[in-house]
């Protein structure tokens, strides 16, 4: 079996102010392999990612060569361009697609997981760099819906007054449960509103919700299923509890997908998480410095041989440059500024591709500056 790695996408962009409405249309472009996985594991995935002390601090899902789902973390790393040496941290315990945060009103880190006893499960800890010393195994949610999997993909996000837990079935809704913020940590029970509902394919799985920095404003992701492959659709709302406006729906113009990722080893723009500029229980994104770490599949490779991607987008896409990418599906180019470095492999493995790269480098829009937080 293919064993397949982690990457990163971007689209280049100028930030010209403090506050940044969510683009028109978005436009990625990607760099090649960040890190792959350890010998044992074929796959990465269901990425969640947060701030820590000036770095990026990552928990992933790993998945073996036979049937076997595990948890895993990465050491935490300063940019990017580092992950594929830092070290990819076995957990004793499974703490499948899980959602890293610090909350702060109590001064803790949670991490919360789907396949822990109950519906939904979390653990706290100190210091969430040890991927090991998290607490025992304490009941999030008992919710039960009404399809194959059951309740799935949770994640959570909270304001000045409530804890919201969002979650999906891969059956068409997503729903949402509440708790006031003083509750919290504990259990939200068993009680949840259905807020988005629709057919199957477009409403599946891995929600995530954020909210847009210096705005009362959230914005939601859903993973889709498309006639290309998986792509997420984007929703907004102007309070956690209340109603969703579609804003990216269709396959053809995504949030992020096949159609405007730039990727060219994946078909799938699958379950990850958006680079937040907090790290806190308010889950809070900058529009004006996109960045996505995100799950791919080589196309040629089973369902759970899954590649995974981290990616990168700024709001304002620059004029494209043509690019030489590398397509063999063991050998993957990456994104350095200006140009594709890539291994020396035969032309037959090349092919021409159009891809969103800055033109200019203002000094506060470097890679490396975008990379950060």
């Amino acid at each position: 079996m293919m064993k397949i790695g982690v990457a990163v996408l971007a689209s280049a962009a100028v930030a010209t102010a403090q506050t940044c409405a969510l683009p028109s249309s978005y436009k990625w472009s990607s760099s090649g392999v960040l890190a792959t996985p350890k010998s044992g594991w074929v796959s990465l995935k269901d990425f969640t990612v947060a701030p820590y002390n000036g770095q990026h601090l990552v928990y992933a899902t790993t998945h073996d060569t036979g049937s076997s789902y595990g948890s895993m973390g990465f050491s935490p790393f300063s940019d990017f361009s580092q992950m594929a040496s830092a070290s990819q941290n076995t957990m004793s315990a499974s703490t499948v697609a899980p959602t890293l945060f610090y909350f702060a009103p109590k001064s803790i880190w949670v991490l919360a997981f789907q396949w822990g006893g109950t519906s939904f499960s979390y653990k706290t800890s100190t210091n969430p760099t040890n991927v090991n010393g998290w607490s025992a195994t304490q009941t999030l949610s008992t919710a039960s819906v009404n399809s194959g999997t059951g309740a799935i993909d949770q994640t959570l996000i909270g304001d000045s007054s409530n804890m919201y837990l969002f979650f999906a079935g891969d059956n068409g809704n997503i729903y949402r449960s509440s708790m006031p913020i003083g509750n919290f940590p504990g259990s939200f029970g068993s009680t949840y509103t259905t807020v988005l509902s629709g057919a199957t394919n477009d409403l599946f799985e891995a929600v995530q919700v954020y909210k847009l920095k210096g705005q009362t404003k959230y914005l939601m992701l859903v993973e889709s299923i498309g006639s290309q492959g998986r792509y997420f659709r984007s929703y907004t709302a102007t309070s956690l509890g209340g109603s969703w406006t579609a804003d990216k729906t269709s396959e053809s113009d995504p949030f992020a997908g096949k159609a405007n990722s730039g990727a060219t080893w994946t078909n799938d723009i699958s379950h990850g998480d958006l680079i937040r500029s907090s790290n806190d229980q308010t889950m809070e994104v900058d529009p004006c410095n996109l960045q996505l770490l995100y799950q791919g599949r080589s196309p040629s490779s089973d369902a759970v041989d899954k590649a995974t991607q981290a990616v990168q987008l700024a709001r304002v896409a620059q004029p494209a440059h043509t690019a030489t990418i590398c397509v063999h599906p063991n050998i993957q180019g990456f994104l350095v500024q200006d140009s594709i470095e890539l291994p020396d492999v035969p032309d037959l493995y090349r092919k021409t591709a159009t891809l969103a790269i800055s033109s200019r480098r203002p000094k506060a829009n470097t890679p490396d500056e975008m990379n950060e937080g």
